[in-house]
């Protein structure tokens, strides 16, 4: 009767193991480190698509990020999508954002108090810096058991 329950408990070490490590891929700022207080507030996010959001949530609810990202001034982002909708709000510098639409390379830009919701599940996107260094904060809403917050991809063609 031992010997029968062995395979179940290495099943349920492993199950749970790679819970834990698709779970902690990135590292997390220490909470006593983050001053405490609103980090934006009253940014206007136009255009808040709400199916995107829905679709990343599943029965037992969705996985949230919450990511302060800095890029130098200049600098971008690579090709990538999401797996769920990403709320972006910029909080210093501007950031404009790259996308691919009806036929053309689109690029809309926004500064401190702006921001925007990328729908995820495949739309391929970038962000490039202004002139000085930018400062965005992103919020993720991922389907359960997302391997990744961000996809590599490959740049629309066109935008090249």
């Amino acid at each position: 009767m031992r010997l029968r329950s062995i395979p179940l408990i290495v099943g349920a070490v492993l199950i749970l193991g790679t819970g834990v490590a698709l779970g902690s891929h990135v590292t997390q700022v220490d909470p006593a480190t983050v001053p405490t207080g609103f980090l934006a507030a009253h940014n206007s996010v136009a255009e808040f698509p709400v199916g995107p959001f829905a679709r990343a949530a599943a029965a037992e609810g969705a996985e949230v990020y919450v990511q302060h990202a800095r890029i130098p001034a200049g600098g971008s982002t690579i090709w990538h999508t999401h797996p769920g909708p990403v709320m972006v709000t910029v909080v210093g510098g501007s950031l404009t954002y790259e996308d691919a639409h009806r036929g053309e390379c689109r690029q809309r830009t926004y500064g401190p108090g702006f921001g925007f919701v990328d729908p995820g599940f495949g739309h391929v996107h970038r962000a490039v810096a202004g002139d000085s260094t930018l400062d965005f904060y992103a919020v993720y809403v991922l389907p359960p058991g997302s391997p990744n917050h961000l996809i590599a991809a490959n740049q629309p063609e066109e935008c090249v």
